[in-house]
C-alpha cells in the first residue's frame, strides 16, 4: 500500500534513529501526516501533526510542511504555510480583496512525532512587497484574463503584497538562515513579449531570517526576518524587501509554458499561469568549489508537464542557472507515474536523495516517492526512484 503524501519533507531524526516524512495530507487537508522508516522504503504511519482550533489564523490551504530540529533547544521546528482566515485579510494584505492570501506559519514540538504546537496565533512577521509590479485585476473586468493593452497599464495601480507559501530553511556554515518560498500567481501579472499578453506567475523568493529565535532556549521566540529586508514607506506602513530566486523570464525553459494557453483552453474559467513552487536548496562541493543548488517544480501537478528542476549558483542568493535539460523528473506515463514534483532533499548513507510526490494513475492521490540524485561535476540526474510502501497503519 502506497504511502499518501503530498509535498513530502523528509527528516534524519538522529535522536530516535528514524526518517520522518511530513507531508500535505489528501486525506485531511488540515493537518499534515507524519510517518517514518528506517530504510526509506517501508514506512509506518504515526498521527497528524498540527493541532490547531477554531480560533487558529489560518483558514484552510495547509500546504507544505518541512521540519528542522533544533540542537540549541532540543525542539523540532515545522514551517508550513496556510490561507489566513477572513478577519486577517485586510491586515496582512491591505485590502478585502484578495483571493490567494497565504502566509507562513510556525510550530514546535518536543518530539519528532508532534504534536506541533504554534509558538504564537499568527504567522511569521513578515510583509513582503513588491513595488515595481501592477495590478492588471485592478483595471480588467474580468480577473482571470490577462489581455489587457499596454495602454490600459497606465492605469493600473503599482506595487501589492505577496502571498506566500512553501517554505525552505537553508542553514549556511557561516551562521545565516535563509528561508526560500514560493511567492503565488496571483496578482503576479508579467508581460509576456512573445506571447503579446499578461501571465499570472509565481517565482522562488528568499529572505534571510534573524537567528536570535534559533538560540532561544526555551523556543517560544518567533522567527524574524533579518532587519536589512524590512522596510517602510512615507507613512511607516511596513513593505519588506526580498530577493528573486527562480523565475521563468530570468533564465526561460519550454517545459515551464504548461498552463499559458489556460484561458482559452478552458473557457475562461482559468488564467494563464506560470509555476515555480516547492523548493529546496543545499550545497556540494566540486573541484574544491561550493555550489549551491536548488530543487524546484514548474505547473500544476495535474498537468503532463509538471516536474522538478534544478539550478545551481555560487551564492544562496543567486543569480542561479538552470539545468539545460530540466526537469530532472517528470510523468512517465508508460511506468504509470505521474504527477511527480514538490520534494525535498535529505541525505541517506552519506549519498543525496530526493523525495516527492507522484501518482499511478490521473486520478489517484498523491503518494510519496524517493530517488538517488546522482551527479556528474553539476550536473544532476535523479535516478533508482521507487514508491514507498505503508507497512502499518495506527
Amino acid at each position: 500500500m502506497e504511502v499518501f503524501a503530498a509535498d513530502p519533507y523528509i527528516l534524519y531524526d538522529k535522536n530516535s534513529g528514524y526518517y520522518y516524512c511530513y507531508a500535505t495530507s489528501d486525506l485531511n487537508n488540515n493537518h499534515f501526516s507524519i510517518h517514518r522508516s528506517k530504510n526509506l522504503k517501508d514506512w509506518e504511519f504515526i498521527d497528524y501533526a498540527l493541532k490547531i482550533n477554531s480560533n487558529h489564523w489560518g483558514k484552510d490551504w495547509y500546504w507544505a510542511p518541512e521540519v528542522y530540529f533544533n540542537k540549541n533547544n532540543n525542539k523540532y521546528y515545522m514551517f508550513y504555510s496556510a490561507k489566513v482566515n477572513d478577519k486577517l485579510v485586510k491586515q496582512y494584505f491591505d485590502t478585502n480583496d484578495y483571493e490567494e492570501c497565504c502566509k507562513i506559519g510556525v510550530a514546535t514540538s518536543d518530539s519528532p512525532c508532534g504534536p506541533f504546537i504554534d509558538i504564537e496565533n499568527r504567522p511569521i512577521d513578515y510583509f513582503p512587497y513588491d513595488s515595481d509590479k501592477i495590478d492588471i485585476n485592478l483595471i480588467s473586468n474580468n480577473k482571470n484574463d490577462g489581455n489587457v493593452s499596454l495602454n490600459d497599464i497606465k492605469k493600473a495601480k503599482k506595487g501589492y503584497y505577496l502571498s506566500l507559501i512553501d517554505a525552505n530553511l537553508f542553514f549556511d556554515d557561516d551562521g545565516k538562515i535563509y528561508l526560500y518560498y514560493s511567492r503565488c500567481c496571483y496578482r503576479n501579472w508579467v508581460y509576456d513579449d512573445s506571447l503579446k499578453k499578461f501571465i499570472e506567475e509565481s517565482n522562488i523568493l528568499c529572505v534571510e531570517l534573524d537567528n536570535k529565535w534559533w538560540f532561544d532556549k526555551e523556543g517560544k521566540m518567533m522567527p524574524t526576518i533579518s532587519n536589512k529586508y524590512i522596510g517602510y514607506d512615507e507613512n511607516h506602513k511596513r513593505k519588506d524587501k526580498f530577493v528573486e530566486i527562480i523565475s521563468y523570464h530570468k533564465d526561460p525553459q519550454n517545459w515551464e509554458n504548461g498552463h499559458v494557453n489556460d484561458y482559452k483552453l478552458y473557457n475562461g474559467t482559468k488564467k494563464d499561469r506560470r509555476w515555480s513552487e516547492g523548493s529546496t536548496l543545499f550545497y556540494r562541493y566540486i573541484n574544491g568549489k561550493k555550489i549551491y543548488f536548488i530543487t524546484y517544480s514548474c505547473n500544476n501537478y495535474e498537468n503532463e508537464y509538471y516536474g522538478v528542476g534544478i539550478a545551481t549558483s555560487t551564492s544562496p542568493l543567486g543569480p542561479f542557472k538552470k539545468q539545460e535539460d530540466n526537469p530532472i523528473i517528470h510523468e512517465i506515463p508508460n511506468c504509470n507515474l505521474y504527477s511527480t514534483g514538490h520534494g525535498s532533499w535529505f541525505k541517506y548513507n552519506g549519498e543525496d536523495y530526493y523525495s516527492f510526490h507522484g501518482r499511478d494513475s490521473l486520478h489517484a492521490n498523491r503518494a510519496l516517492y524517493i530517488g538517488k540524485m546522482h551527479f556528474d561535476n553539476t550536473k544532476c540526474e535523479l535516478i533508482n526512484f521507487y514508491r514507498a510502501n505503508l507497512i502499518r497503519n495506527k
